[in-house]
């Protein structure tokens, strides 16, 4: 293309090899293969010393079925609003579930109480991939257990300091948004006949753990430790809650492979960032000079 005489094209200045560049682009490369392998190295060895368990679940809605052999019904006392109490027959046995969000509208099914009661069917599929855990439950290899959820919304009442003394504590809608007041009970139904129940809080937040942890080293305490009457992550307790929470609880650091890996992810992360700058330089086109 022609150019205009009164202004000729610039022309290009002579390019190096850049040596520096080139140099830097495969240090950062050999650091990132090594980092990269060690770091999956160390993530593979945790994850082999504290193996995650995999529970499997489904949801039961219908309000008379068998489990071990034995009949379980649920029926309702209600009143016009919806609230009253849940009775669970199993054979002999008998509780009575306070409703926790009372409904006005007749659901089929469990589907009136799903704001806030869950009956499961689990097995623990840990190893189990695929269609084996459904082949595995029907040949009755995998124990299939059965157990009532309940989420108990204001349990917690009274207990929280900031907590505003002018509104009411016991509506529904403080329990849907104070989520740290929750508690969930869990009633198993045993094979032999009969419940095994027991309540446990909703979890305390990685960052509120976090944050008493680092005041506790700030005052050269020992590090705290989780109140074991709350949710742990790793059991089906903590899985089976999950059906009954709209929010999850947040992501904790406690139980994470990354803990592990020491100096692999930093010299990992720096090596990224060391390799683009230096390829960018290393292969920038050149200057123009007038």
């Amino acid at each position: 293309m022609a150019t205009d005489a009164t202004h000729p094209e610039p022309p290009a200045s002579a390019r190096g090899p850049r040596p520096i560049a080139w140099t830097l682009a495969v240090v950062s490369f050999v650091l990132l293969l090594v980092s990269g392998y060690t770091l999956a190295q160390r993530m593979g060895a945790y994850n082999q010393a504290h193996p995650r368990p995999l529970w499997v679940f489904k949801r039961v809605e219908r309000r008379e079925f068998t489990f071990a052999d034995r009949t379980v019904t649920l029926t309702d006392n209600l009143d016009a609003s919806g609230a009253g109490t849940v009775t669970l027959t199993y054979a002999d046995a008998t509780l009575e579930l306070p409703v926790q969000v009372p409904s006005e509208h007749d659901l089929p099914g469990l589907s009136r109480h799903r704001n806030w009661l869950a009956v499961l069917a689990f097995a623990d599929a840990t190893g189990v991939h695929g269609a084996e855990v459904k082949r595995q439950l029907e040949s009755g290899e995998l124990a299939a257990r059965m157990v009532a959820v309940v989420r108990e919304p204001n349990a917690g009442v009274g207990s929280d300091p900031l907590m505003p003394v002018d509104v009411d504590e016991e509506s529904w809608g403080w329990g849907e948004v104070m989520r740290r007041r929750t508690t969930f009970a869990f009633h198993e139904l045993l094979p032999e006949g009969g419940f095994r129940s027991e309540r446990l809080r909703f979890p305390e937040s990685a960052r509120s753990y976090d944050r008493r942890v680092a005041e506790a080293v700030r005052a050269g305490e020992p590090v705290p430790e989780r109140d074991p009457g709350e949710l742990a992550e790793r059991t089906w307790q903590y899985d089976a809650a999950l059906a009954l929470t709209n929010r999850p609880p947040s992501i904790t650091h406690e139980q994470q492979a990354l803990r592990n890996a020491g100096w692999t992810l930093p010299v990992a992360s720096a090596s990224v960032l060391v390799l683009m700058l230096s390829l960018a330089w290393a292969i920038a086109p050149p200057k123009r000079t007038v």
